[in-house]
């Protein structure tokens, strides 16, 4: 032939026999093969299957049983086994109409071949058909085929294929539990969709599982669950677990609920995050993909994945801003259990040094001598009284007439001011209901501190020149009844009546400061410490939630240092900070 004329032709196999053996082989995963006889029995119609691992003359076997519809019959009235071994690569499937096509997967004709990683020999019956019941036999490595009467009893309907003896390398792999645990991830939706009942009977180690579909970890993030595409619209469920889960994960790619990979991220396109971020698992099905036909694990790359990849971006923004609205509230719970624990360390560690050295944090304390005397309450609450009426109550009929005296309460409860400034405290004569008693008599007494005090009837002025606590005392009297309450005006200098910091212990909030050597800072008016969480200290306290806590205690006992003791001198500072720590480091 000349050189300068062009040539064409058909592409045709040069060995047929060659190339059955290359499909046989590509194929080497035996549960997979396993899988593909249990779609082969699902695309029939079956209700139930059965798959029956046994010893038979000492030798192992893999029994797959089904109630489907089972193989078409010829022209004879029997099954026609003989269109199936001599049409490989065009399945009858492929010849079904739309409505017959739905919810069929087989499509290449090549599915009984993966045996060859199972076993050494294949034996395949199917009920129904007017003829004498006959199965279909293939050997490994041999290219002939047999169609034989049936020796056995045969089911009414359905299709049963043997293999075996299971070969060397695949009979302890091929375990009931694995087969099992296999195709409740493998056929999870499928088994959802269809409703099949799939049993798996391993009599060598006698245990009889029913397959369950799997269910992802974690809890599912809110996302569409379907993205339109030109080939269809793409589903996706995607779950996100905790950060301490051991168990892999992965983001699987399914067609028409039969997982096709086991993690997304086997496609060069999805080897970023967030597909890579282990803390996420679930599945992505696509029905228009198109598979490798040899494994049926691959993808063929064409306009259907090129969709995939499209729509990509559009899942990953939802993935991402689901993500961080969850990490966003596990974050404030975390906070919130975290700021209960400091708090409580720090309560108890104040609670434990002089009142009048801590003076910036109200603390609760109780007063052992004034609980012992007659219609004295706790110091940090007052008197325990019942609520007081709602106003959005119905009006009485008749005007509430107050009963005896049972306690007295101060206002304000905890109250502060500078030195030099005036506290105006109140003091209310109440029944046993809560109600309101006029004309009762009442005197005030500074029990506490350095200081002045001008009462008049309810009301009393405090004052005091120098930092401290001031202690005064109510006492109201009706007749013989007598009731005491107490509180302390805390004179701060840079007090400000109007801040939040009366309120007890501040809380805390993070706030980026990137680039800024601060760790933390007090805001007074929110009465919260503000922790800079772009700090590498704060970064490096979050390997662990221990070392993360205990970095939070020492930024909230360097605050209420600094706060209660602005004007002392770096050694006395340093000392109340040791003092402080020393308390609170084995609470956190």
């Amino acid at each position: 032939m000349s050189t300068k004329t062009s040539a064409t032709g058909t592409l045709r196999i040069g060995d047929q026999w060659n190339a059955i053996t290359i499909i046989a082989h590509s194929q080497t995963h035996p549960l997979k093969a396993i899988c593909e006889l249990v779609e082969n029995a699902i695309d029939a119609g079956a209700a139930a299957i059965r798959i029956v691992r046994r010893r038979s003359q000492g030798r192992l076997v893999l029994e797959i049983e089904d109630d489907g519809r089972g193989v078409a019959p010829g022209a004879d009235g029997a099954p026609d086994f003989g269109r199936i071994a001599t049409h490989l690569c065009d399945s009858m499937k492929r010849h079904l109409g739309a409505a017959q096509r739905r919810g069929v997967h087989g499509e290449f004709g090549i599915g009984l071949l993966s045996f060859w990683s199972l076993g050494d020999e294949l034996r395949m019956t199917s009920g129904g058909g007017t003829a004498a019941p006959r199965e279909l036999v293939l050997v490994r490595g041999r290219r002939e085929y047999t169609i034989r009467p049936l020796r056995g009893r045969l089911a009414a309907r359905g299709t049963r294929v043997v293999v075996g003896p299971l070969l060397e390398a695949t009979k302890n792999l091929v375990t009931g539990e694995k087969i099992a645990r296999y195709l409740s991830a493998e056929l999870r939706d499928r088994i959802r969709t269809t409703g099949v009942a799939i049993d798996v009977v391993d009599t060598v180690a006698r245990r009889e599982t029913r397959v369950v579909p799997r269910e992802f970890d974690g809890e599912r993030l809110e996302i569409p669950r379907r993205y339109a595409t030109p080939h269809g619209d793409v589903a996706v469920e995607l779950y996100l677990r905790a950060d301490d889960t051991s168990a892999p994960g992965g983001i699987a790619v399914c067609k028409d609920g039969t997982r096709v990979l086991a993690a997304i991220t086997e496609l060069l396109p999805f080897q970023h995050a967030p597909w890579t971020d282990a803390r996420l698992e679930g599945l992505v099905d696509f029905e228009a993909l198109a598979l490798a036909p040899g494994t049926r694990s691959g993808i063929v790359p064409d306009g259907a994945l090129e969709a995939l990849v499209a729509v990509a971006p559009a899942i990953e923004a939802d993935i991402a801003a689901a993500v961080a609205e969850r990490e966003q509230a596990e974050a404030e719970r975390a906070s919130r259990q975290l700021l209960k624990q400091v708090h409580k360390a720090f309560a108890s560690a104040l609670a434990e040094l002089p009142e009048e050295d801590y003076l910036f944090f109200d603390i609760p304390k109780t007063e052992p001598a004034l609980q012992d005397r007659p219609g004295a309450a706790p110091a940090d609450s007052g008197p325990a009284l019942p609520a007081a009426p709602s106003a959005a109550a119905a009006p009485s009929l008749f005007p509430v007439e107050p009963g005896p005296l049972a306690a007295v309460r101060i206002t304000p409860r905890h109250p502060r001011r500078p030195p030099g400034g005036v506290c105006q405290c109140t003091a209310t004569a109440l029944d046993a209901a809560g109600v309101e008693i006029t004309g009762v008599a009442i005197t005030w007494e500074r029990v506490g501190g350095q200081g002045d005090l001008a009462g008049d009837g309810p009301v009393c002025r405090v004052t005091a020149a120098l930092e401290g606590i001031v202690t005064v005392e109510a006492t109201a009297r009706q007749g013989d009844a007598e009731a005491r309450d107490r509180i302390g005006v805390k004179f701060i200098v840079d007090a400000d009546p109007e801040a939040a910091g009366g309120r007890g212990l501040p809380g805390y909030r993070l706030e980026p400061g990137h680039g800024q050597p601060w760790r933390s800072r007090y805001d007074s008016r929110a009465n919260e410490i503000v922790i800079n969480s772009a700090h590498r200290d704060f970064l490096a306290s979050r390997s662990s939630s221990a070392k993360h806590r205990r970095y939070v205690g020492k930024l909230y006992a360097k605050e209420v240092v600094l706060t209660n003791f602005p004007h002392e001198p770096p050694a006395a500072a340093l000392e109340r900070l040791i003092e402080i720590t020393l308390r609170t480091e084995d609470a956190l």
